[in-house]
C-alpha cells in the first residue's frame, strides 16, 4: 500500500480512501477516494449517490450537506455560504466556504484535485484542474479569491495535491506544448515542466508536469513552498488503485476529493 510520508490509507464502510496527516492533525474531515468495489463517484446521479453515502458514513458526514459542482474543465469559483444543487453549480470547478458543515467535493479520474486551508481564518477550498483548468490557472484564481473575499492571507493558506497524472504520463502533442509556453512563458521555468518526449507514429510528443506549473504559480502568489504538500501520487502508475482516463479512456470511474469544516 502507500507509503508517502504525507498520507495515511484507510479502508471503512467498504470504501478505501487516502487523507493527509496534516489535515488531520487540524481535525478537518477530508479524502480522497481510491477504486473500491461498487463505488464510483461518476457524473450521473443516480451513480454516484450511493457512493457519497457511503463516504459521508465513513466520516461522519451528513449526506445532506454534500455540495457537488459540475465541472467542465472551467475557471470558475463559488463561494458556498449554504448547500446548493447541482441545478445551481453548472459548470463550477471550484467551491470555497467558510461554513460549518458543509461539505465540499471535486472529481477526477487524472485531473488535479486541490485541497486548500487557512487555519487562521478557518476557510476552505476544493478546486478541479485539468491542464485546462491549470492553463487558466483555476488554482491561483481561488487562492485570490480566498485572499479577496475570506480575508485570508497567502503566507497562511494550506495547499494539498490530491493523485493526478504525473509528468511522467502526461503526453502530449506540440499544440497543447505551444499553448503552455505560450500561457507560461512569463515563469521564465518553462524548461522546468515542459520535457522531450517520445516519437509516436512519426509525430513528436512532449510530457508536461502541470502540478510543477501550479506550484509555481501559487508560491509566486505567497504560498510557502512547506505548506504545499503533494501526495506525490500518479494516477497511471498506481492504476490499481487509482482511476485514469488515460489507462481506461471512457469507461474510467471517478474519484472525489471532500473537505469539511
Amino acid at each position: 500500500m502507500f507509503k508517502e510520508e504525507e498520507i495515511v490509507y484507510v479502508k471503512n464502510e467498504g470504501i478505501e480512501y487516502i487523507q493527509f496527516k496534516k489535515l488531520l492533525k487540524y481535525g478537518i474531515k477530508h479524502a480522497y477516494t481510491l477504486k473500491s468495489k461498487n463505488i464510483n463517484f461518476a457524473f450521473e446521479q443516480d451513480k454516484n449517490e450511493e457512493s457519497y453515502k457511503a463516504l459521508c458514513r465513513a466520516l461522519n458526514i451528513n449526506y445532506e450537506n454534500v455540495v457537488q459542482p459540475v465541472q467542465t474543465h472551467t475557471a470558475e469559483i463559488k463561494c458556498i455560504d449554504k448547500v446548493l444543487s447541482t441545478k445551481d453549480l453548472q459548470n463550477v470547478d471550484g467551491l470555497i466556504t467558510n461554513k460549518k458543515d458543509i461539505a465540499l467535493t471535486s472529481k477526477n479520474a487524472d485531473c488535479i484535485l486541490f485541497l486548500f486551508y487557512d487555519p487562521i481564518k478557518k476557510v476552505i477550498a476544493n478546486v478541479h484542474s485539468g491542464w485546462r483548468g491549470t492553463f487558466q490557472k483555476i488554482a491561483e484564481k481561488a487562492v485570490v479569491k480566498m485572499i479577496n473575499f475570506y480575508d485570508c492571507k497567502a503566507e497562511d493558506i494550506l495547499c494539498f495535491i490530491c493523485p493526478s497524472i504525473r509528468k511522467c504520463h502526461f503526453e502530449v502533442s506540440s499544440d497543447v506544448k505551444e499553448l503552455c509556453e505560450g500561457i507560461f512563458e512569463f515563469t521564465n521555468k518553462t524548461e522546468e515542466f515542459i520535457e522531450l518526449g517520445e516519437i509516436v507514429d512519426g509525430e513528436q510528443k512532449y510530457n508536461i508536469d502541470t502540478v510543477l506549473i501550479n506550484k509555481i504559480l501559487l508560491t509566486e502568489l505567497g504560498i510557502k513552498e512547506k505548506n504545499i504538500i503533494d501526495c506525490n501520487l500518479c494516477s497511471v502508475c498506481n492504476k490499481d488503485k487509482i482511476e485514469s482516463v488515460r489507462v481506461d479512456g471512457a469507461n474510467a470511474g471517478r474519484g472525489t476529493a471532500i473537505i469539511m469544516l
